[in-house]
């Protein structure tokens, strides 16, 4: 009788990783194995051996008041290396945590040598490209990260509203808890795809969302661009049910028309009539989960006059309809 294949994971832990990220995919794989275990005739036969690893030799790593036992890196032969978050609060401190793990970006930085893939989930990302690596690839990172991260690393191929995005060896997600998401992707990639189902039933996750955009809160993304940016915002939100013109929004802004429409590519990857389509579809997200208001009400309110066309719009930015968007968000009475 032939044994089942083990997948080796290492999950890198490190100091300021998130805690939750380095502990949950443990959970989902122990999870896929007891399933994998009574799975049925014809399954695909795959055990899972999940642990942490370190950049930094074999160490009892401490992160946040919880100790992981984890493993020198360089002594184990993986089928996949995932890395989680960091933790931080804001973008400026992100980078003075990514400065200080010299240890984890050198290794980053290499293991695309081996044979096996590289599993990076949310602010971990912004690491992985500070080696090059992902230098003209396609690569997700946090939605509120995005423009952080397109300003930071231009040549990567930002795929902002993906919630996994796999490029060749290299595997990324995007916010905090897409790490189960990475881990149910890689139940599917070694286990099949039925194995990967019942494991979310198991941890009663959706095992269908693929994308990032329904949950996307534009007044919290971090670093939204120039000031001029800034000032058009808060001119156009003021005039969200209206109608305006370039020349006059360019002017409230003083500068010139060519020069806001660069500004805006620059800052956003957006024209400006797309920027405003954003920021009414934000506005109209808001009024879904905090009122009770008809949705030509809220049509209106967004500048629009015909609920199907805004519907489609809404649609394309949030990849759900408005009607489906205030089901799962709306408030519950």
């Amino acid at each position: 009788m032939i044994a089942d294949p083990v997948i080796r994971i290492g999950v890198l832990v490190y100091p300021g990783c998130l805690r939750s990220g380095a502990v949950m995919p443990l959970d989902v794989f122990s999870i896929a194995n007891t399933l994998a275990g009574i799975r049925p005739a014809g399954a695909r036969p795959v055990q899972f051996d999940a642990f942490w690893v370190s950049a930094r030799g074999d160490i009892l790593q401490e992160v946040g008041g919880l100790h992981f036992q984890a493993r020198d890196i360089t002594t184990q032969k993986l089928d996949a290396l995932m890395v989680p978050g960091i933790d931080h609060r804001d973008s400026s401190q992100l980078d003075a945590l990514m400065a200080a793990l010299g240890p984890e970006q050198a290794l980053l930085h290499d293991y695309l040598q081996r044979d096996s893939l590289l599993i990076s989930s949310c602010s971990s990302t912004s690491l992985l490209a500070r080696t090059g690596k992902l230098d003209g690839r396609r690569a997700t990172t946090s939605w509120w990260l995005s423009a952080y991260f397109r300003k930071h690393f231009p040549k990567v191929l930002l795929e902002a509203e993906e919630l996994i995005v796999q490029d060749g060896k290299l595997v990324s997600s995007g916010g905090v808890t897409s790490y189960i998401d990475l881990s149910l992707w890689l139940v599917a990639h070694f286990g099949g795809e039925e194995l990967r189902q019942l494991t979310a039933k198991i941890l009663v996750v959706d095992a269908n969302r693929n994308s990032q955009a329904p949950y996307i809160a534009k007044a919290m993304m971090q670093d939204q661009g120039h000031a001029v940016i800034e000032r058009a915002r808060r001119w156009l939100n003021q005039r969200l049910d209206q109608r305006w013109s370039m020349a006059e929004l360019a002017s409230y802004c003083h500068v010139s028309q060519r020069t806001l429409l660069r500004r805006f590519q620059d800052a956003t990857n957006l024209s400006p009539i797309h920027y405003v389509q954003q920021l009414r579809v934000e506005r109209a997200k808001a009024l879904l989960e905090t009122t009770r208001l008809s949705l030509e009400d809220i049509t209106a309110r967004c500048g629009y006059e015909d609920v199907s066309s805004f519907s489609k719009i809404f649609k394309q930015w949030a990849q759900v309809t408005p009607k489906d968007y205030r089901r799962r968000f709306g408030l519950r009475f």
